[in-house]
């Protein structure tokens, strides 16, 4: 017993040392970080054609009594583009992608952020304008609440600035995260809200079973309701999604499928505004009103340094079809110096909804080169 009291005092002490003193130790002691690169993006169709420059300061400071902040911001000259105006339609000039403060408290497991910052939910995803707050001191229980207003996508290969997805108060999103004792399985039950589109309650099982063969399966069941909202849709109706996904993977390598399927009426029509986790960038169609949706994707890591990755879909919704599928690889040149290449198809025959002012059908090729520091 004594033994624990020991070590548990050496352990906060060791807290309290490596915490700043005062706020000024917290600022003058943060991380700068960032990239300079370019980006290349070939398109067929009326989708944009351009090339640009592009360099990002990120700056983090040092915890003080729970508290740190952080900045990031891009700039992106245009290079050249394709035809008149191409440029303007895809990126920003410039982005100040993170502003925000955080708090966490190591003892009590309780957090939180404020501002611009990432956002890694099932339904909020990239750079958001928000307030989020976590609360994990329960066994096997983790707690979130997250109030997003603005969105913005900042990628080496897409920069946009901060962009309401819903009018009014944006979205609000619940989400408990629980650890099923002795098995390797996750519950993720969560209410998700965007005042006058929708009210969706859902819940996510997540399986991860590694083998001692260095084989590992994944598996997932995803279930949602969704009510959409007469002050938008002109009126009210009830839908659902249910997603299945299973993959296999053993050392570098991984494959899998999937299949989405989404009720009538408005199906689960903007779920995805705020971002998704799915295996596509693009997810057009996927949860439009009657959509099913079978997918595969594999991936390959021959290294930390080098990645392969495929996925495709077919949308069926109703006699029309959507054919969707994307490859990118990465690989790292030296330590700092990263290069990719990426392709992405989308065959567009319905009248979904799209989010990225493209046509219905088109081509793209990209590539680019970052050095990070």
């Amino acid at each position: 017993m004594l033994g624990k009291i020991i070590l548990h005092l050496a352990c906060v002490a060791s807290l309290v040392l490596a915490a700043s003193r005062t706020p000024e130790e917290a600022l003058k002691n943060g991380i700068i970080s960032g990239h300079v690169g370019a980006f290349f993006q070939q398109a067929t169709q009326n989708d944009p054609t351009y090339g640009d420059l592009n360099a990002l300061l990120a700056y983090e400071s040092q915890r003080f009594l729970g508290y740190k902040v952080g900045a990031s911001a891009w700039l992106v000259p245009k290079i050249y583009e394709g035809g008149k105006g191409d440029f303007d339609r895809a990126q920003d000039y410039f982005v100040i992608s993170n502003l925000y403060v955080n708090f966490y408290n190591r003892y009590e497991k309780f957090g939180f952020s404020l501002g611009r910052y990432q956002i890694d939910e099932e339904w909020i995803t990239n750079q958001n304008e928000a307030l989020s707050v976590s609360y994990d001191k329960f066994d096997n229980i983790s707690l979130s609440f997250v109030w997003a207003l603005r969105n913005s996508y900042a990628k080496n290969y897409y920069l946009s600035g901060f962009r309401k997805m819903f009018y009014g108060g944006g979205a609000v999103l619940f989400r408990g995260e629980i650890q099923i004792p002795k098995l390797p399985m996750k519950l993720t039950p969560y209410l998700y809200i965007a005042p006058g589109f929708f009210v969706s309650p859902g819940v996510k099982f997540a399986l991860h079973l590694p083998l001692k063969s260095g084989i590992y399966i994944d598996a997932s069941l995803h279930l949602l309701s969704y009510t959409a909202s007469n002050q938008y849709y002109g009126q009210t109706s009830s839908s659902g999604l249910i997603w299945l996904e299973g993959s296999m993977g053993w050392h570098m390598f991984e494959v899998g499928i999937g299949l989405a399927s989404v009720g009538g009426g408005q199906g689960a029509n903007r779920i995805d505004a705020f971002g998704q986790h799915s295996r596509f960038e693009r997810t057009t169609g996927m949860f439009y009103g009657n959509a099913i949706t079978p997918y595969g994707f594999a991936s390959v890591n021959f290294s930390r340094d080098i990645s392969l990755y495929g996925s495709i879909r077919e949308t069926f919704i109703g006699s029309n079809t959507i054919l969707n599928w994307e490859l990118n690889t990465k690989f790292k040149i030296q330590k700092s110096l990263e290069f990719g290449l990426g392709f992405l198809g989308m065959f567009d025959k319905t009248e979904s909804i799209r989010y990225f002012n493209d046509t219905r059908s088109y081509l793209m090729a990209r590539g680019f080169i970052q050095y990070n520091f």
